[in-house]
């Protein structure tokens, strides 16, 4: 069957999964929801556009982090209006009106994304990403691709034979052994080099921006396509 894989690569990156109030953390890798956000810029769909929940159904996705790069954090300063902070009693926050907020990036990581699904909407994915509307970011919107967003068509019958197909550009970014994370059925049986574990970046209602946990398996390819 057909699949799009595309590479997924900036001077700096952020994938929030847990980022929550003052400190902004980043996930090791893009999270699906984030993805799903890439995809609706192309798309030209805004923030809690209900046809996001299309494509977060529609499709499968498989990471494989070619090069994992570095955490980076910065420290920003925020002021409350007038110097003042309220807390969630709507009272003036203790501790003064300034507040300093870690703000996590993750540096000069390659990635490269696969995307599985109906080939409708894999063809409309592909036809966005050639000609995006709006600029897609890497998870925040001070990030952005260093490379062209260029999808490729690649056939596969599986997402764990797709993820095994490197590009000669693949090569020349790709560590010896990469990890692989993709989409997991908890009905399924996890073969001896593989882990499955929970991930809270599965979009359930853009309007509200809610999301609930999936569940993913990671495993080790080497670089090339074999396993180790």
């Amino acid at each position: 069957m057909k699949m799009i894989r595309f590479p997924v690569t900036a001077p700096l990156q952020s994938w929030g999964e847990d980022a929550r109030w003052d400190t902004r953390s980043t996930a090791a890798q893009p999270t699906k929801s984030g993805i799903i956000g890439f995809l609706g810029c192309c798309f030209g769909y805004s923030r809690g556009d209900e046809r996001l929940n299309r494509l977060n159904r529609g499709l499968h996705i498989a990471i494989r982090i070619d090069r994992p790069g570095q955490i980076l954090t910065d420290f920003q300063t925020v002021q409350g209006t007038n110097g003042v902070f309220m807390n969630a009693e709507g009272k003036p926050r203790t501790g003064g009106g300034t507040i300093i907020t870690p703000k996590q990036y993750l540096q000069y990581a390659w990635f490269t994304v696969f995307l599985q699904g109906e080939e409708t909407l894999l063809k409309e994915c592909f036809t966005a990403m050639c000609h995006p509307h709006w600029t897609p970011y890497l998870g925040r919107k001070n990030c952005v691709p260093s490379v062209p967003v260029k999808p490729e068509w690649i056939e596969a019958s599986t997402l764990e034979e797709a993820v095994m197909s490197f590009s000669e550009d693949d090569l020349k970014h790709s560590e010896k052994n990469v990890i692989v994370e993709m989409d997991f059925s908890q009905n399924s049986e996890l073969a001896a080099n593989e882990r499955s574990y929970r991930r809270n970046d599965n979009l359930i209602h853009a309007e509200k921006n809610e999301y609930v946990s999936r569940t993913v398996k990671s495993y080790v390819i080497q670089s090339g396509g074999d396993l180790p």
